[in-house]
């Protein structure tokens, strides 16, 4: 425990105001008459309140001496984050494009500006999502049909069967895992009132660079230990080709595009992809087979949907990934271009310099990027541009630097002996800067709605801005900067990797737990304890207690939290970032409560306690810092918890389920023996059930409810009744 730090004086004004009067009658016993609130006793209360304040004033010294300590550390609070998003900007509807939306471009939204981190060329394009959904002989048959008619019918030997599947964006999960030839097709249509124009429309978009807004199905969490998302660090390459028939052999190509950027890491992270599409205006072709039974046949692009008329259809793209055949997303647009929730600011004069050491300038707004900051200073007529350090120790008279305090906005320069000073008399400017983020910048789709400027382009926001988090306060920055002295920013010991995983500025972690010689495998008989050099770092993101939940962390936190200890770690640790395994459990128990009229509410505040005991997180377990990892679960434990509950009477049963992966079913856990977990295990609260106690004496109580099987509906007879979809005949 740390040592306690005793108040200098912890009286206050009431002790010290009878201590006082107290005095004054021992001096004068004449006033022992005297009532309360008489005016003698003024002064009395006069030095009462002064001596408060003096000793109010003592007392925070030494708290004023521990910032002060901290301040010489020089690490300054986090900055605000800004959040993310992707914005769609179409062109108007005509074959004319227009200008290209320059980067830095400013987007309104309710609540916070918006601006582009790159340019866009604005089309009246839309893209439609298509895979060739591959057929099972199951389905087949279901639909009347054979591989060997179909075979005979097209005239082939070796088929494989499907059918066209349009994936609404938007509507759920852009995936490939049941996709015949793992490829998502890509119809790209102009407006129906246009279509008179399309040909046009395809000379000017030769050589035009599109924009794809682009986003993984990460919300889905990472995969549990011991599966390890390492390989998913690194970028993925994404292969984008143009569909087109060669008129001379009447052959289909795929041409592969040039990709210029891609801030998606290969579909990695919520990014654009920009691809140009080739000088050739030729190649731009709209394959679409008459005959709708030859559609899709070989190599080409599926049937076109029915919503798209004649003469809408473009072209077509093969989206494709070799690293990963079944690329599962999110979403997936076009016309693209990625905005972030900060404003700019550019060429502001910010003050004149005086000479002094340490000068310092504010700028016009807090929440400041620190990494977007330009200062430039005058030096014989001409602005010289200065870098920022985050201090000055290193530095020598003639460094031209200066350090920043990006919450509040301050610009400090050095004394002349570390660190250049300003010169009297010579201007001080800011050429560019970003500010702004936070919270307030985390907007759902459809929040962000036109350009700051006047423009006939139209916005479509239909990705959330997400990511943005506020400056870190005080009180927080004392719980953080005191770990500092024992880590130094270097991942060391057991402590080291969790008070940085805990504390890092990327992505939020609610708690990380470290298992030094931990290797994981791909499978749970590979796994390798007590490997020197080996650490496996469990983490979890914030998360509430609620029931069959658990605080699994994305794919995208484990790979920020890797990239950020990896610069940390010393030289050859083999460092994993992993989820741990949440073991589904189950409870059911018989409450009875003191007061019988308050029974449901008794059997609803128990289920709690055990929710909130067993969750992963704070206030979890019996230390209120999460359910330690791999602890075993005791049900005389859990009973324990649940007979603390207020207004509990008894606990008289209770039993534990457990999920056994390897039958498919639920088992009940023996009497007397606690539920064994790994140290790479934490437990899953599936369902909790209590209900009363009817005192039967059975000691055999059910599955809570919503985990055992549903009877089939049967009608007065007794006779099962089979719910069947009815679907319409439709004639094309």
């Amino acid at each position: 425990m740390p040592l306690p730090i005793p108040n200098l004086d912890d009286r206050r004004f009431e002790d010290l105001a009878a201590e006082a009067q107290e005095r004054l009658l021992r001096q004068l016993p004449d006033l022992a008459q005297i009532s309360p609130g008489d005016p003698a006793f003024v002064i009395t209360d006069l030095f009462a309140w002064m001596t408060e304040t003096i000793l109010y004033r003592v007392n925070l010294i030494p708290e004023r001496q521990r910032r002060a300590f901290l301040n010489l550390l020089q690490l300054p609070l986090q900055a605000a984050q800004p959040s993310r998003s992707l914005v769609c900007v179409d062109g108007p509807n005509s074959s004319k494009l227009p200008g290209l939306l320059a980067a830095e471009s400013a987007f309104k939204s309710a609540g916070a500006t918006f601006t582009s981190l790159g340019e866009l060329q604005a089309t009246p394009l839309s893209v439609d999502v298509l895979i060739k959904e591959n057929l099972s002989e199951k389905q087949l048959s279901e639909l009347g049909l054979s591989k060997a008619a179909l075979s005979t019918q097209y005239g082939e030997k070796n088929i494989a069967t499907f059918r066209p599947r349009h994936l609404p964006v938007g509507e759920g999960e852009l995936s490939l895992q049941n996709s015949l030839d793992h490829a998502f097709y890509l119809l790209i249509s102009l407006p129906s009132r246009i279509r008179s124009e399309r040909q046009t429309l395809v000379e000017n978009l030769a050589g035009v660079v599109l924009n794809f807004g682009i986003a993984p199905n990460e919300d889905k969490t990472a995969n549990e230990f011991p599966a390890n998302d390492l390989e998913e660090l690194s970028a993925r390459r994404l292969s984008w080709e143009l569909a087109w028939v060669d008129s001379s052999s009447d052959k289909l190509y795929y041409l592969p595009l040039e990709v210029l950027d891609d801030s998606s890491m290969g579909a990695r992270q919520a990014g654009v992809v920009r691809v140009r599409l080739p000088e050739n205006a030729d190649k731009l072709q709209a394959l679409q087979e008459d005959d709708y039974q030859f559609s899709g046949k070989g190599m080409y692009p599926p049937e076109v949907p029915a919503h798209i008329e004649p003469g809408q259809l473009m072209f077509w793209l093969r989206l494709r990934c070799v690293d990963e055949p079944n690329l599962s997303l999110s979403y997936l647009g076009i016309n693209c271009v990625e905005v972030i929730g900060q404003a700019i600011a550019r060429d502001i004069m910010l003050g004149i310099g005086d000479g002094n050491p340490e000068q310092s300038v504010q700028l016009p707004h807090p929440n400041v990027d620190p990494f977007s900051l330009e200062i430039e200073v005058e030096e014989n007529a001409t602005f010289e541009a200065w870098k920022r350090v985050n201090h000055f120790g290193a530095e020598n008279a003639d460094s031209r630097v200066f350090t920043l305090d990006p919450i509040i906005g301050v610009i400090r320069f050095g004394d002349g002996v570390r660190g250049k000073r300003p010169l009297p008399g010579h201007a001080i400017r800011v050429a560019y800067y970003r500010h702004g983020g936070g919270t307030e910048s985390n907007l759902p789709a459809g929040s962000i709605t036109k350009l700051a400027s006047k423009s006939s382009l139209k916005v479509r926001h239909e990705w959330p801005a997400q990511g943005g988090f506020d400056a870190e306060s005080v009180s927080e920055a004392e719980q953080r900067l005191p770990a500092f002295l024992s880590h130094r920013n270097r991942a060391v010991s057991k402590a080291d990797f969790k008070m940085l995983a805990e504390s890092n500025p990327v992505n939020a972690v609610a708690r990380a737990e470290c298992v030094p010689g931990l290797l994981p495998g791909a499978k749970i008989e590979l796994v390798q304890r007590d490997i020197p050099g080996v650490i496996s770092l469990f983490v979890m993101p914030p998360k509430n207690p609620f029931v069959n939940e658990s605080p699994r962390p994305s794919k995208g936190l484990l790979r920020d939290i890797f990239d950020y200890l990896s610069e940390r770690i010393l030289l050859g640790t083999e460092l994993y970032v992993l989820s741990p395994e949440f073991v589904p459990i189950a409870i059911s128990m018989t409450v009875q409560a003191q007061d019988a009229t308050m029974q449901q509410s008794v059997e609803k505040a128990v289920e709690d306690s055990l929710i909130n005991y067993l969750w992963a997180l704070p206030p979890g377990g019996s230390a209120g810092e999460g359910w330690s990892l791999g602890r075993d679960i005791d049900i005389d434990e859990l009973r324990t918890q649940a007979s603390r509950t207020s207004g509990v009477l008894s606990i008289s049963q209770m039993t534990l389920f457990y999920f056994d992966s390897s039958r498919g079913e639920w088992q009940v856990l023996a009497k007397g023996q606690a539920f064994t977990l790994q140290d790479y295990q934490l437990p899953q609260l599936s369902a909790v059930q209590a209900r009363e106690d009817n005192q039967t004496g059975s000691t055999d109580l059910p599955l809570p409810d919503g985990l055992t099987p549903t009877d089939d509906a049967v009608d007065a007879t007794g006779q099962t009744i089979e719910a069947i979809p009815v679907v319409p005949h439709t004639c094309d």
